[in-house]
C-alpha cells in the first residue's frame, strides 16, 4: 500500500508554493510524475489513499487514475484519524524545524525531509501500524465524525 500523503499540512509552511493546488497541478506535479509510477512499479495489488482533499478528487484527477488503472481505496470524508502518514509528516516537520532551519530550497527541504525518513526510529511505525484497529473502532463510534487521533 503507499500512502498518498505528498504535502505538509502546517500553519507555518516550511517553503512557499506559487499558486493553489489544482486538480491539474497535483495530476501533472505529483501523481503522473511520482504516484503512479511508484504505484505501477509496485504491481496490481497497490492501493493509492488520498485525503479527500478537493484537488485529489477533481474530476480531471479521478479520470488520470482511472486511465493509468490505479485502484483507489474508498476513504470517508471526514475522517483524518484513519490517515496516519499525518502523524509520521508531524514528525519530519518538527525534526526539520529544529534541526535544519534555514532552508535554502526546495531540493534543501527534499533533502533534508529524506535524510529525517530514513532517521525515524522504527517503534513509531510499529505504534502506528498497532494503533490502527483502535482508530477504526473509535472512528465507527463516532459515525466518521471527530476522534482524539
Amino acid at each position: 500500500m503507499v500512502w498518498g500523503a505528498f504535502s505538509l499540512h502546517h500553519r507555518t509552511p516550511l517553503f512557499h508554493v506559487q499558486g493553489n493546488l489544482t486538480g491539474l497541478r497535483y495530476r501533472d506535479e505529483i501523481l503522473r510524475p511520482l504516484a503512479v509510477p511508484t504505484l505501477q512499479q509496485m504491481g496490481p495489488q497497490a492501493v493509492y489513499q488520498d485525503d479527500n482533499a478537493r484537488p485529489h478528487r477533481a474530476r480531471v484527477v479521478n479520470d488520470f487514475l482511472q486511465q493509468s488503472g490505479v485502484n483507489r481505496m474508498e476513504w470517508p470524508a471526514c475522517s483524518p484519524g484513519l490517515n496516519p502518514i499525518e502523524n509520521l509528516w508531524d514528525e519530519l516537520d518538527r525534526k526539520v524545524r529544529s534541526n535544519h532551519l534555514p532552508l535554502r530550497d526546495v531540493q534543501h527541504l527534499y533533502q533534508l525531509l529524506q535524510a529525517e525518513w530514513q532517521a525515524l526510529p522504527q517503534r513509531i511505525f510499529t505504534t502506528l501500524v498497532n494503533s490502527m484497529r483502535t482508530r477504526c473502532v473509535e472512528c465507527q463510534n463516532s459515525q466518521g465524525g471527530y476522534t482524539h487521533y
